[in-house]
């Protein structure tokens, strides 16, 4: 079983105690902190739902350890340093990392020949961790584009969006329901079919980063959490200037962008022997989602989109074509 440094309020866990951390338990700690609930207008007669993205914050979050004893005669001195007071800093020598987690509980206790396994689960009050200065994410890794956040790839925080996101993404919302009338001594049902609109809905990302060390994992990975829950400056059709983090992912398979907010994230698998590799999905809130009717525009042969000679409009085959 793989063994792991872990520091305790500056002490030496494994002297001190016997303890480490197994392979596995890091998952709950490189987690995005989910999205506390907003607040939200829903308008029957608008698609989607209209967010109070203005007050945004993170939740706390449970960190699920998994620890190793080898001394089992110290498993009481080490409850008994959880439990003196609230929060203790663990330092996470391979991760790179350390936490001010408060104790919750223990959930699993188990014996084996020489060895002793137990599953703590901790509190992490502080869901930004230690105050950092945004630095802007560096990929030397060639990966695939084609997913923008803001405008910006992507690939250049080092993420590869998985197989059966695009399917999450086109994925049509449920209809919001109108108003409906049953009467008993009539067959069906009167149903108000004037407008049709669409409810909000999830989209579930299916996520790679992979970084080629753990000091690179870390910038890019907390770039991509700044990022995706910064408040931006905008101006309303007053030019009444407001903040909020709605944010804007593009698709570049159907040249499409859909307004959204982060939500949640979940680790499926992390590696982190010769090199990063972090499996997770993230998931976001479309906001306002509709099919339209797809555009195909000219463009030359460099790429370049072609406009109509007074510059302006582009040119849609469409409408061009027989």
């Amino acid at each position: 079983m793989k063994q792991s440094q872990i520091y305790i309020d500056g002490a030496d866990a494994y002297k001190q105690f016997g303890i480490f951390v197994t392979q596995g338990s890091y998952n709950n700690l490189v987690n995005f902190p989910a999205a506390k609930q907003l607040d939200s207008n829903d308008w029957p007669e608008e698609d989607g739902q209209e967010f109070d993205l203005s007050s945004f914050s993170l939740s706390t979050g449970e960190v699920s350890i998994e620890l190793g004893f080898f001394n089992h005669w110290k498993f009481s001195d080490f409850v008994t340093l959880l439990s003196d007071e609230a929060y203790h800093e663990f330092e996470f020598k391979e991760l790179g990392r350390t936490y001010r987690l408060r104790f919750a509980s223990q959930n699993s206790f188990e014996l084996f020949s020489g060895l002793n396994i137990a599953r703590f689960t901790f509190v992490n009050d502080f869901p930004r961790g230690a105050e950092h200065v945004y630095q802007l994410p560096v990929n030397p890794l060639p990966l695939p584009g084609g997913y923008e956040l803001d405008g910006k790839d992507f690939a250049d925080y080092g993420v590869l969006i998985l197989e059966g996101s695009d399917a999450e993404i086109r994925k049509s919302p449920s209809v919001k329901k109108n108003m409906l009338q049953e009467f008993k001594r009539q067959d069906g049902a009167v149903y108000d079919g004037e407008v049709v609109k669409f409810q909000t809905k999830e989209v579930a990302l299916k996520c790679l980063m992979r970084a080629t060390d753990i000091e690179s994992f870390w910038r890019n990975r907390d770039a991509l959490l700044y990022d995706l829950t910064k408040l931006s400056s905008k101006k309303d059709s007053q030019g009444y200037e407001y903040s909020d983090v709605e944010r804007s992912l593009y698709y570049d398979e159907y040249s499409e962008s859909y307004p959204c907010y982060y939500k949640s994230c979940q680790t499926n698998e992390l590696k982190i022997s010769g090199g990063v590799w972090w499996e997770f999905t993230l998931t976001l809130v479309f906001t306002s989602f509709r099919f339209y009717d797809t555009d195909y525009l000219l463009a030359d042969e460099a790429g370049g989109l072609i406009m109509t000679e007074d510059g302006m409009f582009y040119i849609d085959i469409k409408d061009y074509a027989d």
